[in-house]
């Protein structure tokens, strides 16, 4: 499952715009899990694989890997800070 804040929505469609892929899927997947901290990523694709499971938040197509779906619920926020911003994407506290 994914929880996703709006700012981080306003964000990714304000980046499917910028590179006219407003009909992309957001992907989210396990990038490694090193020291058993995962690491998490985005991406914007067009096509839905076999195994991806599809969600629908805020008006965005999200995928995930089903196995990752179904082992951890996952939250994606935009973070502003002094220096810039960025996404973080994060297991949520009541995930095992």
């Amino acid at each position: 499952m994914v929880k996703i804040t709006e700012l981080a929505v306003q964000k990714i469609k304000e980046m499917q715009q910028s590179k006219h892929k407003e009909n992309d899927f957001l992907r989210i997947y396990l990038i490694s899990e090193g020291c058993g901290i995962p690491s998490y990523g985005l991406t914007l694709e067009e096509t839905k694989k076999e195994d991806d499971l599809l969600e629908f938040n805020y008006g965005l197509s999200i995928l995930t890997d089903k196995k990752l779906a179904s082992i951890e619920e996952i939250i994606v926020d935009y973070i502003e800070t002094k220096r810039g911003g960025g996404f973080e994407i994060r297991k949520s506290k009541k995930a095992r």
